[in-house]
C-alpha cells in the first residue's frame, strides 16, 4: 500500500508561522510583555498562543540565556529588554522546530507502525492483548475525570509494537514516543481529541483479537491518517 506523503511548503514560510507571528503582533499592540513585567505561566502562555508547553519554555530559555529574561527562583520569569521582538522570534522559531519534527515524526510512523499491526495481529499473546485493553480503560477513567492520558496514548503504541514480537521494532517505537512528546502535551489533547485516541484503540484492538492482519493495518492506518488530517499543530497551518 503506497505510502501517504505529508506535505511540506519547502523554503516557503509555514502558515503556523505566519499565525502565530499575527497572535504575537497582537499580544504585543495590546501592551503586553513590557520590561519589568512577570511573564504569564507556561500553560498560560501556551494556550493563548495555541502550541504546546514545550515551544514556550524553548523560547524562554533561549531568551535567559541572552540576558533578555530574567527567571527569579520562587517568583517567576521577568522581562527585562524593552524590545520584546527577540521573544517573538524565538517563540516562532520554536514552533517552527516542533512542527518540522512532528512531521518527520509522522512521516516515520506512517510507515512504521501498519507493519507492526499486521505482525501484532498473529503474534499477540492474551496478556498482551489484556494490557492494551487496561490501557485503554485507564484513558477512558481519565477522559470521564478530566485528567492527561498522554502518557497512555505513548504506552499503548509502545504495547502495540512489543505486540509484534520485534525488539528493534519496540525500540524504534520507544524513541518515536519520546520524539513526540511535544505532540501528546495536555494543551494538545482537548477532550474531543481524547474521545478520538479512545474509540480508535478500540477499533485497532478488535482487530488484533480477531487476529486480522489486514483489518489491524487499516485500523491503525485510520488512526494515523486522522492525526495528520486533524492534530493542532496540522490546524494551526490552515
Amino acid at each position: 500500500m503506497p505510502v501517504t506523503a505529508i506535505h511540506r511548503e519547502g523554503a516557503s514560510p509555514r502558515r503556523s508561522y505566519q499565525r502565530l507571528s499575527e497572535r504575537l503582533r497582537q499580544f504585543m499592540a495590546e501592551g503586553r510583555f513590557q520590561s519589568g513585567d512577570r511573564l504569564p505561566p507556561e500553560r498560560a502562555l501556551a494556550e493563548s498562543f495555541g502550541v504546546s508547553r514545550s515551544s514556550i519554555r524553548k523560547a524562554i530559555q533561549m531568551l535567559a540565556g541572552k540576558g533578555l529574561l530574567e527567571s527569579r527562583q520562587g517568583d517567576g520569569t521577568y522581562v527585562r529588554a524593552p524590545d520584546m521582538e527577540p521573544l517573538k522570534n524565538a517563540i516562532l522559531e520554536a514552533v517552527d522546530s516542533e512542527n518540522l519534527v512532528f512531521d518527520e515524526v509522522m512521516e516515520f510512523r506512517r510507515i512504521l507502525e501498519p507493519t507492526i499491526a499486521e505482525l501484532a495481529a498473529l503474534r499477540h499473546s492474551p496478556e498482551q492483548l489484556d494490557q492494551l485493553k487496561i490501557i485503554t480503560c485507564d484513558q477512558q477513567r481519565r477522559l470521564l475525570t478530566g485528567q492527561e492520558d498522554g502518557d497512555l496514548d505513548a504506552r499503548f503504541h509502545h504495547c502495540l509494537a512489543l505486540c509484534a514480537g520485534n525488539s528493534l521494532l519496540a525500540g524504534t517505537m520507544a524513541q518515536l514516543n519520546s520524539h513526540y512528546a511535544a505532540g501528546r502535551t495536555a494543551e494538545l489533547r482537548d477532550t474531543q481529541w481524547r474521545q478520538f485516541s479512545v474509540s480508535s484503540h478500540l477499533r485497532i484492538i478488535d482487530a488484533l483479537e480477531r487476529r486480522s492482519p489486514a483489518d489491524s493495518r487499516k485500523a491503525i492506518e485510520e488512526h494515523l491518517d486522522t492525526v495528520l488530517q486533524k492534530h493542532p499543530f496540522v490546524i494551526a497551518r490552515d
